[in-house]
């Protein structure tokens, strides 16, 4: 086989995989379906075996095709990065950096930081996801998974670019009509918005010690902290919050973070950029991840309002 024509026909395998079909992966490639088509075709000939079904509504991978397309995938991706290294790319950052990000981080955070990034590496363009789900790096073709977490994978090279406070929260106007409490107990007294998985469990400890499970009001339970603010803005609870969603809203006035028991806030999260340590060494990627270091340290923007003296 030639080699030049048969990094071509996986490309155009890849493609037509990550596209969902003949022409959308033509137009990817400046090319036409009937192109398309055929280098497929060639490269099933020569390989002796079939590496999509094809029907005239979906197209799906056999064993073999789908063996293929991961090493494809990855073989590609490595002359891709061995090219760019070559040619100078260690030195300039530049090129396309693929980011996955939770959804809540991503949509408040997020932009802004990528345009303050862009400023100052202005040849590098940026490709978001924003998903929830846990992204598995060896199956995704992205440089870098940012995650808020408390217990970061061990699989990966990851470097923690920020702690994440959360803090009890509300709107003035909730609180002028339904008082503001000072302690955890005094929450049974209020609408709670719960976050399942997240919100801590809310118990009071007794005279004696022991530790009681408080029967609070639930009027909205949501799998979405983007969800909770939304009712915290319209005054319909309390809510536990991230505060990357909270900084701008106290500053304005329109949330009041709570000190219940003496506590402000709670440090249990951090957030984490992983990526595989052969990518580190290309300069799009080192250049995100010290560019999210340095801009968040040693406090988030977020943040700075625990720092504001009070007028």
């Amino acid at each position: 086989m030639s080699n030049l024509a048969s990094l071509k026909q996986l490309e155009i395998l890849v493609k037509i995989v990550e596209c969902g079909g003949f022409k959308e992966a033509g137009i990817q490639l400046n090319v036409s379906p009937s192109a398309i088509s055929k280098g497929l075709s060639n490269l099933e000939s020569q390989l002796g075996t079939t590496l999509l079904k094809r029907t005239t509504r979906s197209l799906t991978l056999t064993d073999a095709g789908q063996y293929l397309y991961e090493r494809a995938t990855q073989l590609l991706l490595d002359i891709d990065e061995s090219l760019n290294t070559t040619a100078g790319f260690y030195n300039h950052p530049q090129g396309e950096l693929r980011i996955t990000c939770s959804m809540a981080f991503g949509y408040t955070q997020l932009i802004s930081l990528i345009d303050q990034y862009q400023k100052k590496y202005p040849d590098v363009n940026l490709y978001i996801d924003l998903n929830d789900n846990f992204i598995n790096l060896n199956e995704c073709n992205f440089d870098i998974a940012l995650r808020v977490t408390s217990n970061p994978p061990q699989n990966y090279s990851l470097r923690k670019l920020a702690s994440i406070n959360w803090a009890y929260c509300a709107s003035p106007e909730y609180l002028k009509c339904n008082g503001k409490p000072t302690s955890i107990s005094q929450l049974e007294n209020h609408r709670c918005l719960i976050y399942p998985g997240l919100t801590p469990v809310m118990k009071n400890v007794d005279g004696d010690g022991h530790q009681q499970s408080l029967k609070v009001k639930v009027p909205i339970q949501a799998n979405s902290s983007l969800v909770l603010l939304k009712a915290v803005l319209q005054h319909q609870g309390i809510a536990y919050l991230p505060t990357y969603l909270l900084g701008d809203h106290i500053r304005q006035g329109d949330i009041i973070p709570l000190t219940l028991d003496d506590e402000l806030i709670h440090n249990t999260h951090g957030l984490y950029a992983l990526y595989f340590p052969c990518r580190y060494s290309n300069p799009k990627v080192r250049s995100f991840i010290d560019f999210m270091f340095e801009t968040l340290q040693p406090l988030p923007i977020w943040d700075q309002w625990m720092t504001d003296k009070p007028e």
